[in-house]
Parts: structure tokens; C-alpha cells; sequence
């Protein structure tokens, strides 16, 4: 599954998103508040000791799927684009000959919606938790879980992250801007992320859902469309969306990738199955988009060429070599987590996105001459 960083960028870089987080003061984060186990009103889609196993479950065999490069054991624990997303990581490693990481993950902080009446199946919750090793860190990973049948097991289907701690500063400190992202340094994205806002929960503990959640999720679309574009016409500012690190600046950086050499076309869509839209405590709904991202690079006329760092996960995918080509296709897979406002006249906010380093899934190439 996805980790912190990834092996290789696709133009041969190690890309490490950097954000201004800082860490903790090693505080032990708020309980998990999980649904009970039983009780008189709606019941929890599962219950806390059953989320506490498929979580343990997933970590355990995660771990070892990752370290073996395993296919197979990575299919029965997740599904639909997660389980895409690894499967294309395995193939990435097994072509660089490399191994991939075999992380853990710690302190868990469930988040279970209550059953919902006629509508059973398919069923998921969420689980917030931090990379063993690295639990001060004030951002989280967000995993959900979905069971498609009765009886059936349930597997992880989708992975992002969220800033979810305040930084810790003294009362006289006052915030540093973000430097925008730039492509002149590939090696590090810096971006200061907002802090996800605490799930509200029902009095039996329950996390609430969203109850405009169908429409809640057209904001996925409406992310999709904004960051399609041919670069350098992306327009960083837009009505639907608060500016910052995964809006303008991201706009921007893929506007200065513009040279005179190459051509950059950005075409995204929304696909997975639609994740649940939990209700923030300021009365937001939080929207879990999985997209894709088709990114077309071609030579200038009449005789440019697209060349990508030998090794690179990109050049690996196209056989390696470090060849020449006419124009490049790469498929990729990112998930973004973005705060809806109740009130539609007021801007969404991308809380976090994969954006600047994709999980490449597939590349095609036009060779040249």
C-alpha cells in the first residue's frame, strides 16, 4: 500500500512531500470513540473489537505482502484502488529489482458509522492511525475498509492521509508561510496543510454521516475538472475551491513544468467506488475522492522527444534504457481528502492529496523517429 515516500519519481527523482507539520509534544491522541457494542438505537456497521482484528489483520498481512512483493496475499486483505494501486508499486519494484518497505502501522482511532436502514451493503468504516516509528508526527493515515456482502471479508479499498494534530508553538509565534511549490526542486514539496477537523459523533459514539453525501461527493468531480488542463493555461484560482497547497499552488507547479521542449497535458476523472462522507464537528462533510490522472508528454514539433531518467519508475515501465520517445502516457492513481462547507457558496478545502507524487500505474509510449 502507500507509504510516506516513494522509491522514484518518474523523472528518476526521489520525491518526499515535505510538509510543514513539525511533530507533537508525544501526547496521546484523543480516544478512539468507537461505537459501542450494542445498544438500543441504530447499530455500528461493526462493532469496535471486530474493527480492532480486520485492522490488526490488515497490518500484519500488509506488512508481509509488501515485503514479498506478494499479489496474491495483497488481494485478500484489499480491494478495488488500493489493491491497484500496490499491484502497480510490486510490478514498479520487481522491474528495479529493488524491495519494497514492510511498514507498520500504530495507535488506531476508529471511525464507525451506524447501519444504515435499507441500504446495508456495501458497508465501510475508516480507520485513522500513525506509521510506527514515526508517531509524533502530526499527520495521519486514513485507510477505509469496505465489506461488499453479508458475511463476506472486509478489505482495505482506499489510503490517504490528513494532517490531524496543531502544531505546537508558543502563543507569541506566528505561522511561516509555505514557499509555493516549485519545479525547479523536484526533490521536495512543501505545503502547509489545514488540520482535519474532529469527526462529529452520535451520543452512542457512533461517526456521523453526512446526510447530503450524494451530493457531498460531486466535489470529486468538480476537483477533477479544475486540474485538467494543458500547462501553462491552468487557472490556480478557482470559485469552487480555497487556494493553497493541493489547488493554486499545485496548479502552478504543473504550469511551470511549461518549456519550450515539451508539452504537458493533465486529464483526471474520479473512479473507486464512492467512500463514506463522514460529518465534520464544524458541520462540513469530509469527502474521500480516488482519481486518476492522465499526464501526456510530447516533444515539441516536428522532431522533439521525451526522455525520462534512466531507472526511473517511468522509464521502467517503458522497458527501461532510458529511450527516446515522441510522446509519453502515464496513469496514475491519488486520492484527495477535501472539507465540503453546508453551505455551497463557500469555497471546498483540499485537506490533503497524493497530487504531487501520484502511485504510477501504467505508461505508454510513441517511439521517436
Amino acid at each position: 500500500m502507500k507509504h510516506p515516500t516513494a522509491r522514484l519519481g518518474t523523472t528518476g527523482l526521489v520525491i518526499a512531500l515535505a510538509l510543514l507539520t513539525g511533530c507533537t509534544d508525544g501526547s496521546t491522541p484523543p480516544p478512539d470513540g468507537a461505537a459501542p457494542q450494542a445498544s438500543s438505537g441504530p447499530q455500528p456497521v461493526i462493532t469496535t473489537d471486530d474493527a480492532k482484528q480486520v485492522f490488526a489483520r490488515y497490518d500484519r498481512e500488509n506488512a508481509a505482502a509488501d515485503a514479498a512483493l506478494d499479489d496474491v496475499a495483497a488481494s485478500k486483505i484489499q480491494t478495488g484502488v488500493l489493491l491497484k494501486e500496490s499491484l502497480a508499486g510490486y510490478e514498479i519494484h520487481r522491474k528495479a529489482g529493488t524491495e519494497d518497505e514492510a511498514a507498520h502501522l500504530a495507535r488506531p482511532r476508529f471511525l464507525i458509522p451506524a447501519e444504515e436502514a435499507g441500504d446495508p451493503y456495501p458497508r465501510s468504516f475508516a480507520v485513522l492511525s500513525k506509521w510506527k516509528g514515526s508517531e509524533k508526527d502530526r499527520s495521519s493515515s486514513l485507510l477505509y475498509f469496505t465489506q461488499a456482502e453479508k458475511g463476506g471479508a472486509w478489505k482495505a479499498d482506499a489510503a490517504g492521509w490528513a494532517v490531524t494534530e496543531p502544531a505546537k508553538t508558543s502563543a507569541s509565534a506566528s505561522p511561516t508561510p509555505s514557499p509555493a511549490p516549485s519545479k525547479k526542486d523536484d526533490t521536495a514539496v512543501r505545503v502547509q496543510p489545514k488540520v482535519l477537523p474532529d469527526i462529529r459523533r452520535s451520543p452512542s459514539g457512533t461517526a456521523q454521516l453526512s446526510d447530503t453525501s450524494q451530493a457531498d461527493r460531486e466535489v470529486c468531480d468538480s476537483y477533477a475538472d479544475y486540474l485538467s488542463f494543458t500547462s501553462p493555461l491552468g487557472s490556480p484560482t478557482d470559485d469552487r475551491f480555497a487556494e493553497g497547497g493541493f489547488t493554486s499552488d499545485l496548479v502552478r507547479y504543473y504550469n511551470d513544468w511549461a518549456d519550450s521542449g515539451l508539452g504537458h497535458t493533465f486529464s483526471y476523472r474520479v473512479t473507486g467506488a464512492g467512500l463514506p462522507v463522514f460529518r465534520l464537528s464544524t458541520g462540513s462533510s469530509l469527502v474521500a475522492c480516488t482519481l486518476v490522472q492522465e499526464h501526456r508528454t510530447t516533444g515539441a514539433p516536428p522532431t522533439g522527444t521525451v526522455r525520462y531518467d534512466k531507472g526511473s519508475d517511468t522509464d521502467l515501465l517503458l522497458g527501461g534504457g532510458g529511450r527516446q520517445w515522441r510522446s509519453v502516457d502515464q496513469t496514475s492513481s491519488l486520492t484527495a481528502l477535501i472539507e465540503v462547507p453546508t453551505q455551497k457558496i463557500r469555497a471546498a478545502t483540499v485537506l490533503a492529496c497524493d497530487c504531487y507524487d501520484p502511485q504510477l500505474l501504467s505508461v505508454t509510449g510513441a517511439r521517436s523517429g
